[in-house]
């Protein structure tokens, strides 16, 4: 495998471009939402999103984060060995998925009342429990296309086939998609969907999925090595959830919705953000295996591949922003500033994606956890300060010291632990 920077150059490319089409239709369905529905109601759906994606990556456990590692690790042509890996996955999450969908019916009525503001209907939101699992079928079947290095597929699956579903279902059911909280249950029903739908991609493993000699793997095996892979995977969702969540409780339907549509813009550098990911991490875990006298370079490569994209993505993002709001509705304005200081704390995270992958690769991980838990704790505590006495900026606030906390001491143990410099001498 070659690992010269025009052919990553071409990957990122090519992995971006795909990011790019499933950014424009998240933001197709957006714009729909907040142009055709009050704000309070707007803030009822991101709320829901917000909700069943969140619960659904806390009910997969770090199981997409093994699949990813380990399968990256596999030969080209050990397919069986693949659909082993990918069967055993699903049996866990359709297991874990189980569990809390269960406990999303329990405490419905609690996030009825206390996030929704007993506007929502008790209906929709029972059955939104079940995009936990379809969801997560989304997710898996993403991320083991990103394994075998099919990267445009894995960006597609994961970022433009939900949308794609809820467009084609809004579209389908205009004249009363409006009415009732239908819009709900279109949301619901696109999982369902898009979870069936990214099968197709997988279409050359189905017949590995049971091999004749396959490697088992117990629930209690892909547990012991999932789960401390888990907070890699919980924190990004973890500080929008508790910002998002926090907003709700503290603020209203409006501000949910204000501050969703900041961070929905502030995501278009993490949608690039993914897409370096899905080119990067497989790439570095097989040449780590593989081809170790690469690694340094490659570290140092790509770790400017992202600044440099980053930068000027944040930067055209912070130009254009307050123009971007008015596409939503001219109301939208008001999150300026919110978005502003969102974009900062997205760039700021962005500069560990590459050292935090050394934490993973060197089997160093509960470093890489212990940042990952503080600047969480960071994030809730000042959502707590900042969100009573500066609103949504409060929130975007939260965020950008949050995110300081994180890449700050990743960066500091990535030195400290010598990473790089261990490698090095493995050479």
């Amino acid at each position: 495998m070659s690992t010269k920077s025009p052919s990553l150059l071409l990957t990122s490319i090519v992995s971006t471009i795909a990011r790019f089409a499933g950014v424009g239709l998240n933001f197709a369905v957006a714009i729909v939402l907040t142009r055709n529905l009050p704000m309070d109601e707007a803030g009822m759906v991101f709320m829901l999103m917000t909700l069943v994606t969140g619960v659904s990556l806390f009910s997969r456990l770090g199981v997409e984060q093994w699949l990813v590692r380990d399968v990256a690790r596999i030969h080209d042509g050990e397919t069986d060995s693949q659909g082993s890996h990918l069967r055993d996955a699903y049996r866990m999450v359709l297991l874990s998925s189980a569990v809390f969908i269960v406990l999303w019916l329990i405490v419905t009525p609690l996030l009825q009342h206390r996030l929704f503001d007993d506007a929502i209907l008790m209906w929709p939101l029972l059955l939104a429990g079940s995009g936990i699992l379809f969801f997560n079928l989304v997710m898996l079947n993403s991320a083991f296309m990103k394994a075998v290095r099919h990267t445009s597929q894995s960006i597609l699956i994961q970022n433009s086939l939900p949308a794609v579903a809820y467009m084609l279902l809004i579209l389908l059911f205009w004249k009363v998609f409006t009415q009732q909280q239908n819009y709900l249950l279109l949301y619901i029903a696109s999982l369902v969907l898009a979870g069936l739908w990214s099968f197709y991609w997988l279409r050359p493993w189905w017949k590995n999925l049971h091999p004749a000699a396959p490697i088992q793997f117990s629930i209690r095996d892909v547990l012991k090595q999932s789960l401390p892979l888990a907070p890699v995977s919980f924190f990004s969702f973890l500080m929008l959830w508790a910002d998002t969540l926090l907003t709700g409780l503290l603020l209203s339907n409006e501000d949910v919705a204000l501050f969703t549509v900041a961070a929905r813009l502030s995501f278009v550098s993490l949608f690039f953000l993914g897409a370096l990911d899905a080119t990067i991490y497989p790439r570095l875990l097989k040449i780590h295996k593989h081809q170790p006298e690469q690694v340094v370079r490659f570290f140092w490569q790509t770790t400017g591949l992202v600044a440099g994209i980053l930068g000027v993505v944040t930067l055209l993002l912070l130009v254009a922003g307050d123009v971007l709001l008015k596409v939503f509705r001219p109301e939208y304005v008001q999150a300026g500033t919110a978005l502003v200081i969102l974009l900062i704390a997205q760039f700021v995270r962005a500069m560990s994606l590459t050292f935090s992958f050394m934490f993973i690769i060197q089997e160093q991980v509960r470093y890489l956890n212990i940042m990952l838990m503080s600047a969480l704790v960071v994030n809730i505590i000042a959502n707590l300060v900042f969100i009573p006495q500066y609103g949504i900026e409060g929130a975007a606030g939260a965020t950008l010291l949050a995110n300081l906390v994180l890449t700050g001491g990743v960066m500091i143990l990535f030195f400290r632990n010598r990473l790089l410099i261990d490698q090095g001498r493995l050479l």
